[in-house]
């Protein structure tokens, strides 16, 4: 019994002292991890961010290569993917930014966990390949956002659903025919009107030169008449109406109802003043002429007619 003690301390350093070590010894600075949602309730279309921060010490590195195609986030859908990593001082920041969107039906949704991998930075150098060295797991946990409907006390269902109808394509063939003939008719019309104008542009010198001659003769037939009659005052007013009837074929006026002074304001906008002028002139005359009498008519109709085929003469088909 003197020596019963000696097993005992060796079973005691055994169990506690005598143990050995494990090698691989867990990280002594953390990583922190921190995730934001701009918005916890959205409606049906809304756009939002989710956003995760990690920040651990340069001890290790995140594995970020194709990360944006081993993402999962039904029942939501990715608009935008966003990543930053930067190193402050000892410790590398970094920042994944998903913008996310819904269009499921109304209730509580959870965006999915996400699993982040990293690996100790000095067993990459020494290894030499990601596949030589076993990764480790940072778990990002799920999200809960309630989706909301837009109909408010009616339940999640839609009102006035609208079933669609099947439309097939032979459908469409009497609306693309009647539009062809439509669109054959609009362009004949126009094709059509272009070359009337043109033929009137045409005609209008000849009609007007054809104007000219008519009131030509018409003139030469009234001195004539008057210098055969004597002393009758008629040709006067003959001379009057046969100007005023070419004044109003040639500029598109009223002139038999008209003054010789509204006669000549109404010229004045569509030609030279000098003859608006000449034209009051020999209206004037014809009716002082006419109301008035003449000692000796015969030399001033011959006078008056002069004066009036000048006027006639004066104005080209092609002149105001």
């Amino acid at each position: 019994m003197r020596y019963g003690w000696i097993p005992l301390v060796c079973l005691f350093f055994s169990l506690g002292w005598g143990a050995p070590q494990s090698e691989e010894e867990e990280p002594s600075s953390p990583i922190d991890l921190v995730t934001l949602l701009s918005k916890t309730a959205i409606y049906v279309g809304d756009v939002f961010e989710y956003r995760i921060s990690v920040r651990h010490s340069n001890e290790f590195s995140f594995v970020t290569q194709e990360f944006e195609e081993r993402l999962v986030v039904r029942p939501f859908e990715l608009v935008d993917f966003q990543i930053d990593q930067k190193v402050v001082g000892e410790e590398t920041l970094l920042d994944l930014v998903l913008t996310l969107v819904s269009y499921e039906s109304p209730g509580v949704k959870e965006i999915p966990s996400l699993n982040l991998f990293y690996y100790p930075s000095g067993s990459l150098s020494q290894a030499g390949t990601q596949q030589d060295i076993p990764a480790r797991v940072l778990r990002v946990p799920s999200q809960r956002i309630q989706l909301q409907s837009t109909l408010l006390g009616e339940g999640d269902g839609l009102r006035d659903p609208l079933r669609l109808v099947p439309f097939p394509r032979s459908n469409l063939i009497l609306p693309v025919l009647s539009a062809g003939v439509l669109l054959l008719v609009v362009a004949g019309s126009i094709i059509v009107g272009v070359r009337y104008t043109r033929q009137k542009q045409d005609e209008q010198p000849d009609q007007l030169e054809r104007l000219r001659e008519e009131t030509l003769h018409s003139l030469r037939q009234v001195q004539q008449k008057g210098s055969s009659e004597g002393q009758d005052r008629d040709p006067y007013l003959e001379v009057s109406k046969v100007v005023r009837r070419y004044l109003q074929y040639r500029y598109g006026f009223l002139s038999q109802a008209l003054t010789p002074e509204e006669i000549r304001e109404e010229l004045q906008g569509s030609t030279d003043p000098e003859f608006a002028s000449q034209v009051e002139t020999v209206l004037e005359l014809c009716d002082r002429l006419f109301f008035e009498g003449a000692t000796s008519p015969a030399p001033n109709l011959e006078d008056l007619c002069s004066q009036a085929v000048n006027l006639v003469l004066s104005r080209s088909p092609e002149s105001p």
